[in-house]
C-alpha cells in the first residue's frame, strides 16, 4: 500500500487546490499543504502510510489554526463599507410610529426609511429620538435613545 500512497496525495494536493479555486474562505488551501507535505513524505523509503496521514493530518491542522487567521485578516482588509452601513450609531428622529409588527418611519438627515424596533415589546412614537442599531434589508433596526 505504501508504494501507492503518493497517487493518494497527488490527488488529494489536486483536490484541494480546485476545491479552494471554486471557493473563497481559505479553507482547503492549508489541505492541500499538508497533501503536499504528505507527498514529500511518502517518496521516502520504508515510511508506513500511517506515518503519512499523521504528518497530513498535523500539517494541515496546524497551518488551518495558525495561518489562516492570519491571512484572512490580511486579505479582508480592503473591505469597503457601503453608504448603507454608516447609518449604523446614528441617531434621527420618527416621522411614523414604529410598533414590531408595524413598521414605522425614521428620518436620518434628509433621507427617510423605513424602521422596525430592536426589540418586540418597544413602541416608539412620533418625534421621539432614536438610534439605529443595525440594517435588515431595507428597514433600519431602531431603538429609542432616552433623554437625561
Amino acid at each position: 500500500m505504501e508504494a501507492y500512497m503518493w497517487i493518494v496525495w497527488l490527488s488529494l494536493f489536486v483536490l484541494m487546490l480546485v476545491v479552494e479555486a471554486i471557493g473563497t474562505e481559505l479553507v482547503s488551501i492549508w489541505f492541500s499543504l499538508g497533501a503536499l507535505i504528505a507527498l514529500i513524505v511518502s517518496f521516502i523509503p520504508n515510511v508506513p502510510w500511517w506515518v503519512e496521514v499523521v504528518v497530513f493530518v498535523v500539517i494541515s491542522c496546524a497551518t488551518l489554526f495558525a495561518l489562516r487567521p492570519l491571512f484572512t485578516k490580511y486579505f479582508k482588509r480592503n473591505v469597503i463599507s457601503t453608504n448603507v452601513d454608516s447609518y449604523t450609531g446614528k441617531k434621527g428622529y420618527v416621522i411614523e410610529d414604529i410598533e414590531y409588527l408595524k413598521p414605522g418611519a425614521v428620518k436620518i438627515g434628509d433621507v427617510a426609511w423605513t424602521a422596525i424596533p430592536v426589540d418586540q415589546k418597544t413602541v416608539i412614537k412620533e418625534n421621539e429620538v432614536i438610534e439605529v442599531v443595525a440594517i435588515s434589508g431595507n428597514k433600519l433596526i431602531v431603538r429609542k435613545v432616552e433623554n437625561k
